[in-house]
Order: structure tokens, then C-alpha cells, then sequence
């Protein structure tokens, strides 16, 4: 029997995490102590009260019924209430919120209930890979919008012809950046709603990292720009703000058509975020704010051992204002893939090729800083003895 599998998915591109994956596994059968800066899984636990709440909530016989698909309005209440206190939106929770079981589910279900077959979506390259792969699945067609370090990896709308915004159903932002950690100004957002406003399209704006921010920089909230509401969702993640990535929990907030229609798809394809931690994830929305503190302190200390380490290894990465990465260019005369398996085989080391995020994320591998100060100084030490140098 020949078994296909659909058109949708042979479109997507190569998985570089997959190949990675099986190295790793290699790597381990033979022993070897892996430092896993590859995927951006948070080490960092969720508050002690969150724990508690769960703990509580799953004696309760009522928690395993089926949950509200649309979330229960005490968490939409609590969701409205915490981007009220940290980027002074003012959020209905009736109307505005749509409770998502990850950001990620959130991010591709949107895709699923706008994109049709022609409809361009824009996005900036390198990029989570979820912000092409979506617009694939649903059979749309991505438009990169290419970015380098030489732009701080911001887009230039002025290259982006009018055609091409003509036919554009979504455009996607996310600042602070994965994988690059770049940071937009308030005029990227700014430009980017009159746009959508010219041109009738959707502007999303993924937010995952934005209380991942160091030295006082705090991000800008699309939502922030005046009368962004229109035509503007925003997506959050309580993954890494409360080291909760396993318990898949998010939120989109913003205008409420798109959060109805956002909702409508969900009752066709889930049945809710498990009620047990949106009673959890209300008791870390109202965490006091040393909790989040001490989180950002905890990664950038380590983001500071980690550039200062590459950087005497021949590199000249200037620490990211925020996000748990760092983005570090190859030695010249290879490429990504080659390097990150070079590295893992040489000192049991993982970090994420560049092209994972697109093509042109060629060049550069990203590290994840997901473990502590102590692992984080091994690895340099490991790079050093190995003799792996990096391109200024």
C-alpha cells in the first residue's frame, strides 16, 4: 500500500531541527554530555504559586469537564487586566481576548480561518519558522520580506511594491525577534498601521518575548500605536514570561473580528485550553513583578557570559536587548548546517542552524540561553579547547 501524504505538507520546507534531532541522538548513544543551546525551551520554572494552583486545581472533578472554547471569562479577565497594567491596553474581555493553547496553535489556526489559495502573507525574514510554515498550511503563499544586520533587521516597506500589498491578506511583525533578538522602534508599528489601513489588510504581531527584555528596554506593543485596533491582533505567550512552555498556554488580543473569527475556528478544531491551567496561568497573570525581575536578570546575566565567551573566540555580537537568543555569524567558507554539526560533534555542543529560519538565516547559527551560568561557561570553555572560532 502507497500511502501519500498531503500536497499541503511536501510543501513545507526541510526540517532542520529533525536532522538535529538525530544527531543529538547519535551523540548521546555514544555518551556524550550534550549542552543543548538549540531549541528555545525555558529552564527557568513557573512561579511557586502557579505550581500550587495546578496542584489544587486537578482535585477538583469539575476541571477535567470540557472547558469554555472561547476560555473562561475569569482568565479573559485576568488577561485583559495584565495588558492594561504592562502596556496600558485598554482590552474587553468579552470581545477581545481569544484564550489559545500556545501561541503557536494560535498563530496557524489564524492562518486557517483568513488565508485562501493566492493570498500573500508577509513576513520578516529570518523568522520563526511558524510564521511561513502557517501561511503554507493554509495555502497561502509567503512573502518574505527580507532583513540583515546591516538594517538591525527591520523590513523596508519602501521595497515593497504597491501590487504586492494590494494582494496581501496578513502581514506579520514580531519584535523582540526570533532568532535575531532585534528590537522594532515605535515607527516600524507606526508605518506598519497605516499600511494595513491603505491596503485592507491584517497586521499580526507575535509578542511571545515581550517581558524577555533587558537594560530597561522594554518593547513596543503594536497595539500601543493609536488606532491600531482596527486592523491589528496581537499574540502572547505565558511560555517564557513564566516558564510555562509545556503547559501551552497563550492569548491573542485586539480587534474583535479577528478574535471572533479567531474563536469560531478553535470551536471547529479544539475544545478549549484544559481549564486546570487557565486557573494556573490567572495566579501567574497576577505574579508580583519580582517574578519576572528576576527572570530577565537571570538571562541576561547568562546572555552576558555567553556574548563576552563568543566574542573572544574571534566574533563581534553586540548583546541583544532582549529575547533568550543570540545570534552569531559561521566562520566565513561554511554554511550553518555544517558548522552546528561540526560544533556538536566536536564538543557535544547544539546550537540551531541559521537556515532553520528561513533562507536567509544562512550563515549565522542561533543559541538558546535555556541553561545555567555554570553550563553556559563549560560551553565556552569546550569551544575554546576544540578550537571553534566564529567570523567578526
Amino acid at each position: 500500500m502507497i500511502i501519500e501524504e498531503a500536497k499541503r505538507l511536501k510543501k513545507l520546507p526541510v526540517y532542520v531541527f529533525a536532522r538535529l534531532d538525530e544527531l543529538k541522538e547519535i551523540e548521546r548513544k555514544k555518551g556524550a554530555d550534550l549542552i543543548d543551546l538549540g531549541m528555545g525551551n525555558p529552564d527557568v520554572p513557573p512561579p511557586a504559586g502557579v505550581i500550587k494552583k495546578i496542584k489544587e486545581a486537578v482535585d477538583d472533578p469539575e476541571v477535567s469537564r470540557y472547558p469554555l472554547s472561547q476560555g473562561a471569562e475569569d482568565f479573559r479577565t485576568a488577561v485583559s487586566k495584565w495588558v492594561k497594567k504592562q502596556y496600558q491596553l485598554n482590552i474587553s474581555p468579552q470581545d477581545e481576548v481569544a484564550t489559545l493553547i500556545g501561541s503557536k496553535e494560535g498563530l496557524i489556526h489564524f492562518s486557517f480561518a483568513f488565508v485562501d489559495a493566492g493570498d500573500l502573507v508577509m513576513y520578516v525574514e529570518p523568522a520563526y519558522p511558524a510564521h511561513f510554515n502557517a501561511t503554507i498550511l493554509s495555502g497561502g503563499t509567503p512573502f518574505a520580506m527580507p532583513t540583515t544586520s546591516k538594517d538591525s533587521y527591520l523590513p523596508d516597506f519602501d521595497k515593497i511594491s504597491a501590487e504586492d500589498f494590494k494582494k496581501t491578506k496578513i502581514m506579520v511583525l514580531s519584535y523582540p525577534t526570533n532568532p535575531t533578538a532585534a528590537f522594532a522602534p515605535r515607527e516600524i508599528f507606526e508605518k506598519a498601521v497605516s499600511l494595513a489601513k491603505k491596503y485592507n489588510f491584517i497586521l499580526l504581531h507575535d509578542f511571545a518575548y515581550a517581558e524577555i527584555y533587558f537594560d530597561g528596554n522594554k518593547p513596543i506593543s503594536c497595539l500601543s500605536i493609536p488606532g491600531a485596533k482596527e486592523v491589528c491582533i496581537e499574540f502572547h505567550s505565558l511560555s517564557k514570561t513564566f516558564g510555562m512552555a509545556g503547559w501551552r498556554c497563550g492569548f491573542a488580543v485586539g480587534n474583535e473580528s479577528l478574535i471572533k473569527t479567531l474563536r469560531r475556528i478553535k470551536t471547529n478544531l479544539d475544545y478549549g485550553l484544559f481549564r486546570g491551567v487557565q486557573i494556573a496561568a490567572i495566579e501567574a497573570l497576577s505574579t508580583p513583578k519580582e517574578y519576572i525581575d528576576n527572570t530577565r536578570a537571570t538571562y541576561q546575566k547568562r546572555r552576558d557570559i555567553f556574548v563576552e565567551g563568543i566574542n573572544s573566540l574571534g566574533s563581534k555580537v553586540e548583546k541583544p536587548k532582549g529575547s533568550m537568543y543570540v545570534w552569531i555569524p559561521v566562520p566565513r567558507g561554511t554554511d550553518s548546517t555544517k558548522f552546528s554539526i561540526e560544533v556538536l560533534g566536536k564538543t557535544g555542543i547544539v546550537l540551531s542552524p541559521g537556515t532553520a529560519f528561513g533562507a536567509l538565516g544562512e550563515g549565522y547559527v542561533r543559541a538558546a540561553l535555556v541553561t545555567s551560568d555554570a553550563r553556559i561557561k563549560e560551553a565556552i570553555d569546550r569551544l575554546k579547547k576544540a578550537n571553534i572560532r566564529f567570523d567578526a
